[in-house]
């Protein structure tokens, strides 16, 4: 609302307790004329619980190739991410910002192997253990094959903050935060997906760029988040 006064003085006189008056009047009808907006994000918020019977704890299949950046207590981490993920298989590979490769986790049915550049193998039942170990900083992966696609870990109680878009803008899930700050644009034939999430829990934050998403049965997609 805008209010326009006009005021056309002929010879007034106005003494100084009224110029006052006068001022302090004008102020009140010129604040009465301002409406101040306020804009409320429409964010949803919805607890679900875990699922029961047979779930699929293992996600869609995915390709992505971005860049991680990793502050924990013990170690940092900055460089890039490769990741082939499939229902009963994960291939992790961590690079140096000049392409080398620091280690790679893989992971099947029997277990969790991480190597690292000396070369040195270790394997452990969980990634999250054997990042912890080897590489002083937890990779959440049980987690993080779900939630890097802006989905829930079905099989723990989540916390999601949906957009009115029904994107997930937050997810809080077994001690985790999740916050995604950007998206890809969605297509008629590809939905939305994530560009930049980050996650952190106590004494631990990462950041993760995706820079490149595929599907995981097809090999590698296109770059700009395009699947094939």
């Amino acid at each position: 609302m805008i209010c326009i006064v006009f005021f056309h003085f002929f010879n007034l006189r106005i003494s100084r307790t009224g110029c006052k008056k006068w001022i302090l009047g004008v102020i009140l009808v010129l604040a009465g004329c301002v409406t101040p907006e306020t804009r409320h994000a429409e964010i949803t918020t919805i607890i679900i619980q875990p699922e029961h019977g047979q779930v699929d704890l293992a996600g869609k299949p995915f390709i992505l190739t971005g860049r991680l950046v990793v502050n924990a207590r013990q170690q940092k981490f900055s460089g890039g991410m490769r990741w082939r993920h499939a229902k009963k298989r994960d291939e992790i590979y961590l690079f140096s910002p000049l392409g080398q490769v620091v280690a790679e986790i893989f992971r099947d049915q029997t277990g969790v192997r991480l190597t690292t550049s000396e070369p040195a193998v270790y394997q452990a039942q969980s990634a999250e253990y054997l990042t912890s170990q080897v590489l002083g900083w937890e990779l959440p992966l049980a987690g993080l094959q779900f939630w890097v696609r802006g989905e829930h870990f079905p099989g723990t109680v989540a916390e999601k903050d949906l957009d009115k878009g029904n994107r997930a803008v937050a997810i809080r899930q077994d001690g985790w935060n999740i916050l995604y700050r950007n998206y890809y644009p969605e297509r008629p034939d590809v939905s939305s997906l994530p560009k930049l999430l980050e996650f952190s829990r106590s004494g631990i934050k990462m950041k993760l760029i995706i820079d490149q998403w595929g599907k995981g049965d097809k090999g590698a997609a296109g770059m700009s988040g395009e699947q094939s």
